[in-house]
């Protein structure tokens, strides 16, 4: 199931991308439509979740690249995708990370192209990874992951407020994560690309401020791997 909310306060152009939505029956979703950037910004702050967000950019007393940074905040927020008529946002838009921009008026053809890119990137995020934590089993969002290595012959998870010290072998998580935007930058360390901002020579650095060496062995496998990934979600 996706959870999507589209947010316009022109109800026409919520009409269009809600039908849009119907005719792409192969896929489960769960949609939340409103012609309010308030009253998306109150079900998000109340606990609702969502995993796709289709945003007006120029409505009402907030713009769309407001609501963006708001419901983003925290790192984990949903995909965004931009809606408008106005080319003049597109800088700001890729500073909030946005995952796509788009030209209204939104012909079906675009929109099944980006949606089911969009539909892949969740499956992506919300991939889980069990890891057995004291006397507990945990899962947790890949997306959630910074990443895994060997410490004293366990595997430690690292993710943005926790720790994760278990059994287990890096090979293996390696081989479950596969497909998923991980990569080895050493012998014993595998990175989560979606948190990479920044790769100079032997250092990668991270989202939470962490920098990683990438061995020379591995730079060339692990900079394709980085690309391919860029290029996939970009």
């Amino acid at each position: 199931m996706i959870k999507i909310a589209v947010v316009d306060d022109e109800k026409e152009c919520l009409e269009r991308i809600d039908g849009y939505l119907d005719r792409m029956s192969e896929y489960q979703v769960e949609c939340f439509l409103t012609t309010s950037a308030e009253e998306l910004l109150e079900k998000s702050k109340a606990g609702m979740c969502f995993d796709l967000v289709f945003l007006d950019i120029e409505m009402g007393s907030m713009t769309g690249i407001e609501v963006a940074k708001q419901i983003s905040e925290g790192g984990s927020g949903p995909l965004i995708i931009f809606t408008t008529a106005h080319s003049q946002y597109v800088k700001e838009a890729f500073y909030v990370n946005a995952f796509q921009y788009m030209f209204k008026p939104i012909e079906f053809e675009d929109f099944r192209y980006e949606f089911e890119r969009a539909a892949n990137a969740v499956q992506r995020r919300n991939r889980t990874f069990e890891v057995s934590h004291g006397h507990e089993k945990v899962l947790l969002k890949c997306s959630d992951i910074f990443y895994i290595e060997t410490r004293d012959r366990h595997l430690l998870v690292k993710t943005a407020d926790r720790e994760y010290l278990y059994n287990g072998a890096l090979k293996e998580a390696e081989r479950q994560l596969s497909g998923y935007g991980f990569s080895r930058a050493e012998q014993g360390i595998l990175v989560n690309l979606g948190h990479v901002r920044k790769l100079e020579q032997t250092q990668v650095e991270l989202d939470n401020g962490e920098t990683k060496f990438v061995s020379r062995r591995m730079y060339k496998a692990f900079l394709a791997d980085l690309n391919m990934y860029l290029s996939r979600n970009e």
